[in-house]
């Protein structure tokens, strides 16, 4: 009896001794050890803080950092004079510890996607670089033979001494694209359109008879722009696509001074609708085409992370989505206020020529 009570008690010393992991019981000191060694829950604790630790000394990218804290906690942990303040402090610390790792992984993931947005983003700019190469070349191989100095003095320009060509652009083209002249020609437009307007409300012209006119005037551009997209997905050549563009812009110009003509009496009423279709038609695709443009260019501020300017495109984005949107109801809304039925009528009726236009 004597010798199983003693082989049965060596045996429990023995698995107390393995299950504090992180320290040798056999030295164990202080109240807080030696409860650890003693008690199995407290030792599995233990053994779990340990672990973890060796996880944390392993992400950590200050692992001496770590070890001080560590060493701090264990004064702190020796401190326990009783069961529920080791519990407590075990715990704690393993929550510590698994904190650490968490944050150390969002770092390398960061870290991870940062460096894939600049490899991105080296890798765009040399495939641009390519291009340019590449086009450059395309430009070389394509220039005519060289000409004889008879046929160069014959048929090129002459130029001053200082290199300057003598031949000057069209100073009214170079006004109206690089001064002022389309700002004084936009706001031009939009008088007209609002004398327009009034007249229309008051009954003496007549913009849009009703929403099938405004209807058919304002969704042909965008019809050609859908079959330009379309052409383009199917990788015809591109100047399918710009056919299919000016090809719905030419036919909402042709109906709108068909249907302005048809419903109109007068050459002013003409003159002024016609103005006032073609100023608001332009303007709405004009400002919704450059909004849509700026939906696949991205920025990248100086001093700024890859990734932080891809976020902020993001949002920019989908703040420029939302204003599109918004700016397609305004216009909607508008359309159909100027509109002189609150109706829906045929196709047919809308080009038959012969009809009397409802004016008073």
């Amino acid at each position: 009896m004597f010798t199983q009570g003693a082989l049965a008690l060596v045996l429990g010393f023995s698995v107390g001794s393995v299950s504090a992991a992180s320290f040798d019981c056999s030295k164990a000191s202080g109240f807080a050890e030696s409860e650890i060694c003693r008690d199995g829950y407290l030792s599995g604790v233990d053994e779990v803080l340990n672990r973890t630790y060796t996880k944390a000394i392993s992400a950590s990218s200050n692992p001496e950092g770590l070890r001080q804290t560590q060493r701090q906690w264990l004064v702190v942990r020796n401190q326990c004079q009783d069961q529920t303040c080791l519990d407590r402090a075990l715990g704690n610390r393993i929550q510590a510890l698994e904190g650490i790792i968490r944050d150390e992984q969002i770092k390398a993931r960061q870290a991870q996607d940062e460096r894939a947005a600049a490899q991105r983003y080296a890798d765009d700019a040399e495939r641009e670089r390519q291009k340019a190469v590449l086009a450059q070349q395309q430009r070389k191989s394509a220039q005519p033979l060289q000409r004889t100095p008879s046929q160069t003095a014959s048929n090129v320009p002459a130029v001053h001494a200082n290199g300057a060509n003598t031949q000057q652009a069209n100073p009214v083209t170079t006004w109206f694209i690089n001064g002022p002249g389309w700002k004084y020609t936009l706001v031009l437009g939009f008088l007209l359109s609002a004398w327009a307007v009034v007249r229309h409300h008051r009954g003496s012209a007549t913009i849009y008879s009703d929403y099938t006119d405004a209807l058919i005037t304002n969704l042909l551009p965008a019809l050609g722009i859908v079959i330009a997209g379309i052409c383009r997905w199917l990788e015809m050549p591109g100047m399918v696509s710009t056919i299919s563009v000016i090809a719905g812009f030419v036919l909402s110009i042709s109906y709108a001074v068909y249907s302005t003509v048809k419903n109109n009496r007068g050459a002013l009423s003409i003159f002024l609708t016609i103005m006032a279709k073609l100023t608001l038609i332009s303007v709405f695709y004009a400002v919704i085409g450059l909004l849509i443009a700026s939906l696949f260019s991205s920025t990248r501020r100086k001093g700024e992370s890859q990734a932080r300017a891809d976020s902020r495109n993001r949002r920019e984005r989908k703040a420029t989505m939302a204003m599109i949107a918004a700016l397609s109801a305004a216009y909607s809304a508008l359309t159909v206020w100027i509109c002189r039925n609150p109706k829906f009528t045929s196709v047919g009726e809308c080009l038959e020529f012969n009809r009397v236009p409802e004016l008073p």
